[in-house]
């Protein structure tokens, strides 16, 4: 697995749709995981927009929802071979992970992340 990947693709072409798709295929994969999945965009718009979509579509393919995710259900059970009743089971614990640990779930602008990585290391650079 590739540590890193970059969508790079104008508006309205669907970014939104594939990182999210992207970071529930890693959910999947690996269970608390997403304390280590850094998803970075531009604007906070865009941020808080991705946190929800995720939020969203695991509460919908969770069955909580009346909100359907038949498309996200589909990728899913192809990338992980489970069954539609393992990937409803899964996403509830996973979303149930997620917002237990919600500090954890790092969804953030280009900028903030950069101002984190240098409060991170103020001493060692010497400011």
């Amino acid at each position: 697995m590739c540590p890193l990947t970059i969508y790079k693709a104008s508006a309205g072409s669907g970014k939104t749709y594939a990182l999210t798709l992207e970071y529930l295929r890693l959910l999947f994969r690996l269970p608390g995981m997403h304390r280590h999945i850094l998803a970075v965009t531009f604007t906070n718009k865009a941020a808080g927009e991705m946190k929800h979509r995720i939020l969203s579509r695991l509460h919908a393919l969770s069955g909580r929802s009346p909100e359907t995710a038949d498309n996200e259900l589909g990728e899913l059970m192809k990338a992980t071979g489970m069954d539609e009743k393992g990937v409803r089971k899964k996403a509830a614990r996973l979303l149930d992970a997620i917002l237990n640990d919600y500090s954890g779930f790092s969804v953030e602008t280009i900028d903030k992340f950069f101002q984190s990585v240098i409060r991170s290391f103020t001493r060692e650079i010497g400011i």
